[in-house]
């Protein structure tokens, strides 16, 4: 399944940033993980949080306060019993009846649906993540992510023991993306593609140079058109809500143009419209 990110398609593969949520269907949960893939969506990223019992909560570290009920006290202080008897918000404030779900429960119900993207696995026992992965034989569905520092990296120290783990850097500048190639190196990882963070128009890895480079390399290449705050501030101004209300051509259509491989975003639906219809009229 994960060799999809390392084809030329016509389009960029479309990744969505913890699943397509709204109402009744809350972020970072089975539901909004097949909501994504029914959405068109190629790739769901999801989170997940120690507990204080060290299980490992499918979870946003800091989200307590705007979708679980009870919100106090954080994920990171609770019991996983405790978890599941607390209950997550729609997003009209209504309670649902549904609790936090453990990463086995998640992964298990999500199996052969689609690519997952591991996010913040440094947010709870790597080790722990990586045997859960294996005991459902899913290393060939999931992308682990991670940024890359010099010198001792849980992350990767666990990760060079699975080698059939597919692993991609984050690099929020060009001395990350060397770093990261670096280390490793050294631990002898091998890079599959980056996700890459921009915020202006001569970043480096905006040239036409670099975007090359890495796919003569056979590495993919991962951009953010996510909107955290007020404006996008991962891909230097050509975020979702730009393309959705302004000129989508100017924005998706420019990290299309570029050459990127997947393109994370809010609103699978929509992004999954415009670019299977610009790569029906080129």
């Amino acid at each position: 399944m994960l060799e999809k990110l390392l084809r030329r398609d016509k389009r960029p593969l479309v990744a969505v940033h913890r699943g397509f949520c709204g109402g009744a269907v809350t972020e970072n949960t089975v539901y909004s993980a097949l909501n994504a893939f029914r959405a068109g969506a190629d790739i769901v990223e999801f989170d997940v949080e120690r507990t204080l019992d060290n299980k490992a909560a499918v979870f946003h570290a800091g989200m307590e306060p705007f979708i679980l009920s009870p919100c106090f006290p954080p994920v990171r202080l609770s019991l996983m019993s405790e978890l599941k008897r607390r209950v997550y918000r729609s997003y009209s404030g209504g309670r649902l009846s549904r609790g936090v779900e453990e990463l086995e429960e998640y992964l298990s119900k999500l199996k052969g649906k689609g690519i997952l993207n591991f996010d913040r696995i440094w947010h709870a026992d790597v080790v722990k993540c990586l045997k859960i992965v294996e005991k459902l034989g899913m290393f060939d569905q999931i992308l682990f992510k991670s940024a890359v520092f010099r010198g001792k990296n849980k992350v990767l120290d666990a990760l060079k023991e699975y080698p059939e783990a597919w692993f991609m850097p984050i690099c929020k500048n060009f001395a990350a993306y060397e770093t990261a190639l670096k280390e490793c190196a050294e631990r002898g990882i091998d890079i599959k593609g980056f996700e890459i963070i921009f915020k202006r128009a001569d970043d480096e890895f905006l040239s036409d140079g670099f975007i090359e480079k890495e796919h003569e390399a056979g590495r993919f290449l991962w951009v953010n058109s996510i909107h955290l705050n007020g404006r996008p501030d991962m891909c230097f101004d050509h975020g979702d809500n730009y393309a959705l209300f302004g000129d989508a051509d100017e924005h998706w259509g420019f990290l299309a143009e570029k050459g990127y491989d997947v393109i994370q975003t809010d609103w699978p639906d929509a992004l999954v419209k415009y670019l299977d219809g610009r790569a029906r009229k080129n």
